[in-house]
C-alpha cells in the first residue's frame, strides 16, 4: 500500500493521505499534499506489518527515514 505523506527534516510525518488511482477520471489537475519551506512530499510505500493501521495511527507509530538514500517509511522505534 502506498500513501501521500507530508513530512518535515527530521523525519516526522505531518499529514498522510491515499494516492489517487491513475485510473480515477475527474475534472481538474492531480495532486497531493503541498510542501512548504523545510517540508517535503512524496509517494511511499507503507510497510506490510503496519498496512491496517489508519492515518492517525501511521502519524503515531512510524516516521520517515531521511538518513537513507531514498526515503522509506519505518517504524519510530527504529
Amino acid at each position: 500500500m502506498k500513501i501521500n505523506v507530508l513530512y518535515d527534516s527530521q523525519g516526522k510525518i505531518l499529514s498522510a493521505g491515499v494516492p489517487l488511482p491513475q485510473s480515477y477520471d475527474f475534472r481538474g489537475p492531480r495532486s497531493g499534499p503541498k510542501a512548504s519551506e523545510g517540508q517535503y512530499a512524496a509517494e511511499l510505500d507503507v510497510p506490510e506489518e503496519h498496512a491496517q493501521l489508519n492515518f492517525a495511527e501511521l502519524g503515531d507509530r512510524l516516521r520517515v527515514d531521511v538518513k537513507s538514500k531514498q526515503h522509506k517509511l519505518i517504524s519510530k522505534s527504529e
